[in-house]
């Protein structure tokens, strides 16, 4: 396994103990194979989880790994209203390479609309 596959799923494991997140995925250049061993993994996150929970158990994660996360937290409908409004940054996050978390990328699609 390639040390940032690691990567993906230790944020994966981290994550999928906050209930409320319905979709997350990691883009930019760590999704795009452009990984800099201790740069910033950038992560989206898709629901309603209890933002202090979040981030406890990222910024433990962030420890674990020794890097540092941006992490963006939006609801379903935020996220939607922001793809329909064809908010440039939402839509090159969505059009770019991403590492799914949780979920998976079609039902993300299908529920974010056809824009997405």
């Amino acid at each position: 396994m390639k040390r940032t596959d690691g990567v993906a799923e230790e944020i994966r494991m981290a994550l999928e103990k906050i209930p409320g997140i319905r979709y997350a995925f990691v883009y930019n250049s760590f999704a795009s194979n452009r990984k800099d061993p201790e740069g910033e993994v950038d992560i989206t996150v898709l629901g309603g989880p209890d933002l202090v929970e979040m981030d406890q158990v990222i910024s433990e994660a962030e420890e674990r790994l020794a890097r540092p996360f941006s992490i963006n937290s939006y609801t379903v409908r935020e996220f939607q209203e922001r793809v329909k409004a064809k908010d440039e940054a939402v839509l090159r996050v969505l059009q770019g390479p991403k590492i799914m978390l949780l979920g998976s990328e079609e039902e993300m699609k299908t529920t974010l609309g056809a824009e997405a």
